[in-house]
């Protein structure tokens, strides 16, 4: 895992990129539908019960500090006692530069960097996330399973099949990424074989021109994760701890749309009449953060709205009310957020380079 000092040139790069794509998809938003303008949206906002207005900021504010907590939980397992205010550095670091970057690619890079120069070796910090990631991925299917078991009926009646393939695809990219963690922790050989098998394939049609390079960067990462997992392995109780925050972060993330919905709910007089149990709500919430896996795009900007939207259309039937509780609740568990966790790390970056001493290697 690269631990390089985060590029400005890149990181202005990767944010005009997402600001464009953002542009994008609120011209959509705003030319497209009939009667949905800033006024209206401005109107929704005013009207949206403030404790429930409230409760979605906090739960965006301790989203991020759950993801804190359990690399925390990690980083005490090899002797690191971070401070809490160090470890929502990390996960700020992490939900920030995720967002800017294709696929969330940049957001444990990151989180890395960060860690090193406070002082947490590169293996450990590398077995940190890594585990944490593992847990991340685990929560995430655990939430689906329990998802699917209370609300089938909910994803048979989205009536897009585009929007239920996005949710399968998303679902089955994760499982595929768990299944491949679980086959490394029995047997890395496998993998190894499995996927030296893949890049032969790949290099025999041209899609890859260096094999042996992809091979010895699959065998490295592979043999990696292996240590990462025996390293921390030893502590069932971490490892416990880093399931359950992540399974609560991601609770958590899906409260801030609850919280919206139902401060809609509370004054406005066309939702009055909805009648639906807060499980149904959660369910919704759940199924659009799935099907926003399968979208390479940072933050999944403009497919995620689309696939909101689509879904909530079943409990919404107003167009306005529809595309205001969607704009509300992503601006505040994705844009307003990654902002918050954006000037989190701005400040700990200025903090640790230019008005402190590089910290020394503690265990």
């Amino acid at each position: 895992m690269e631990t390089k000092k985060p590029s400005l040139k890149k990181n202005i790069v990767n944010v005009s990129i997402l600001l464009a794509l953002i542009g994008l998809t609120f011209f959509i938003i705003f030319r497209n539908k009939d009667g949905f303008s800033p006024a209206s949206l401005g109107e929704f906002v005013s009207k949206i019960h403030w404790p429930f207005l409230v409760g979605a900021f906090a739960c965006m504010i301790m989203n991020i500090g759950f993801k804190g907590l359990s690399i925390r939980s990690l980083s005490k397992a090899l002797g690191y006692h971070k401070g809490l205010r160090r470890n929502y550095v990390y996960a700020s670091a992490d939900i920030y530069f995720s967002a800017i970057t294709p696929s969330a690619t940049g957001g444990q890079p990151a989180s890395a960097y960060y860690m090193v120069k406070d002082g947490i070796p590169i293996s450990h910090t590398t077995a940190i996330l890594s585990v944490n990631l593992l847990m991340y991925t685990a929560s995430l299917m655990a939430l689906a399973l329990i998802t699917f078991i209370l609300r089938p009926n909910l994803f048979v009646n989205i009536d897009s099949w585009i929007v239920k393939v996005c949710i399968i695809v998303g679902l089955l990219v994760q499982l595929l990424f768990l299944s491949v963690y679980v086959l490394i922790m029995v047997s890395e050989k496998v993998v190894i074989k499995i996927a030296t098998w893949l890049v032969s394939i790949a290099a025999l049609v041209r899609i890859v021109k260096d094999k042996e390079e992809y091979i010895g960067r699959i065998d490295a990462s592979v043999h990696r994760f292996k240590a990462s997992i025996q390293l921390l392995n030893h502590n069932k109780k971490a490892l416990f701890e880093s399931f359950l925050f992540n399974f609560i972060e991601r609770f958590v993330y899906i409260s801030i749309g609850v919280c919206v919905f139902y401060g809609a709910l509370y004054n406005i007089p066309e939702l009055a009449g909805v009648k639906i149990n807060v499980i149904d709500i959660y369910a919704l919430e759940a199924f659009c953060w799935f099907g926003a896996y399968c979208i390479p795009l940072p933050g999944a900007v403009g497919a995620s709205e689309a696939i909101f939207n689509n879904v909530f259309k079943m409990v919404i039937s107003n167009v306005i009310l529809l595309d205001s509780t969607m704009v509300i609740t992503r601006g505040i568990n994705f844009y307003i957020s990654f902002m918050f966790a954006g000037v989190v790390t701005l400040i700990h970056h200025i903090r640790v380079h230019f008005l402190t001493k590089p910290a020394e290697n503690k265990t």
